[in-house]
This record gives structure tokens, C-alpha cells and sequence, in this order.
């Protein structure tokens, strides 16, 4: 099975990757200096060098630079969204071809909590996932009769450098304390979700945002 994904150098997405890769599978991930997310015309010509014959395809990359509304330009909003939302649908139109070639198919959009809920400073991020959320819904919709399934996963707080970078141990606990499991996600603990998803193990699970936070949204506002 051969993979596209975005996003396969981060703490999550290189889970992901490592998870395709180790079940056998041929995992395309260019980095970002390979691929402009935010340049839809250079994801056409990516595609156009090096084949489209992809039967899954992973969406894992997300900017995401906190402003509120007051500062927000819309030069940054727009950023926001061609690199977590509408390259995505760049990326479909280039692998839809194969699918219908071949009758069947895989997508998977890397959500957040910011899918369901937001925060302040986040107009940019959340609407961009929220976005996301509906998007796989129509492509569920439109590709089911190719036999293409569509979903998105929605990580909560994962454990990652990144996260380590931006919160310090005493918020790290606190938040891993609102946890039902009262632990962090480990990014394979997304990377198997979206495997499970994205395989042949999946044969109905279809146009979902399954949310993998170990509970936390079930009580997150106690």
C-alpha cells in the first residue's frame, strides 16, 4: 500500500509515518522545503513529477501562530487555511483519479480539539479544523461511491517536543490530571488510531471525526 502524507516530521505526523512504514506500507512524506503547503500550484506540480498512484492519503501538517481577531491579517488567515485546509483538497483532486481506478481509497485529516471547541487566539486554527471536520464529511459524501473512506482524528494534548517547548511541567500535569487516563497522549497513540482508520482493517468507519484525547472532552469543563 502506498502512502501521501503531509506533516511526517513532526511529533505526531512522524509517529504516523514510522507506524505506515513499520506495517510494510511505501510512505511518500515530503518535508517542507519538498512541498509548499501554502502554494497550491506547487502541490499540482509535485504530484505531476512524481505520480499520483497513491491509495492513502495522511493530511498531518498544521500552522498554527496564535492571534486574536484585533490582530489578525487576513495574509495570515489565509495562510492558516491553505496549509491546513485547502491543500488537503489540492492533494484529493491530484490522488482522486487513482481511486477511481482502482475503486477504493483512504483519507484521514489530522483534526484537533480545536475541532469541537476553541480558545482566544485561535480564529485562524479552529476555523481552519473546524473546517477540516466538514470537508472529510462532504469528500465521505462524494467519494463513498469509489469506496473511499473518510475521516478525520482529532488528537488531544500529545506528548511531544513541541508541547514539552510550549508548556512547562507544572502545566503539563495539570493537564494530564484532567485526563480520565491521567497521562498525556503518546503520538502513538494517534498514529495507531489512524492506521486502524487508513488499513484494511477499516471497512465502515466512514466521514467521522474520531476524537483521541483519553477522556478529557467528557470532562473538561468540571
Amino acid at each position: 500500500m502506498r502512502v501521501f502524507m503531509t506533516g511526517g516530521n513532526g511529533g505526531i505526523g512522524n509517529a504516523i509515518r514510522q507506524k505506515f512504514a513499520d506495517m510494510g506500507c511505501e510512505v511518500a512524506a515530503p518535508s517542507s522545503k519538498e512541498l509548499d503547503l501554502n502554494n497550491q500550484e506547487a502541490i499540482r506540480e509535485w504530484f505531476a513529477q512524481n505520480g499520483n498512484e497513491f491509495d492513502v492519503i495522511i493530511h498531518s501538517a498544521g500552522y498554527n501562530k496564535p492571534l486574536s481577531v484585533e490582530e489578525m491579517t487576513l495574509e495570515e488567515f489565509n495562510k492558516t487555511q491553505n496549509i491546513n485546509l485547502t491543500a488537503l483538497m489540492t492533494i484529493v483532486q491530484q490522488v482522486l483519479p487513482h481511486f477511481q481506478k482502482t475503486n477504493r481509497g483512504y483519507i484521514v485529516g489530522i483534526g484537533s480539539l480545536y475541532a469541537s471547541i476553541s480558545r482566544e487566539g485561535r480564529i485562524a486554527y479552529t476555523s481552519s479544523k473546524h473546517a477540516l471536520v466538514g470537508m472529510m464529511q462532504t469528500l465521505c459524501l462524494e467519494l463513498g461511491k469509489y469506496n473511499v473512506l473518510c475521516n478525520t482524528v482529532s488528537p488531544g494534548y500529545v506528548d511531544t517536543k513541541m508541547f514539552r517547548t510550549n508548556n512547562s511541567a507544572e502545566k503539563r500535569a495539570y493537564l494530564a490530571s484532567k485526563i480520565p487516563l491521567n497521562r498525556l497522549a503518546r503520538p502513538e497513540d494517534i498514529a495507531d488510531v489512524v492506521y486502524f482508520l487508513a488499513s484494511e482493517h477499516n471497512h465502515y468507519v466512514n466521514g467521522q471525526d474520531i476524537i483521541v484525547d483519553g477522556g478529557f472532552m467528557a470532562g473538561s469543563f468540571q
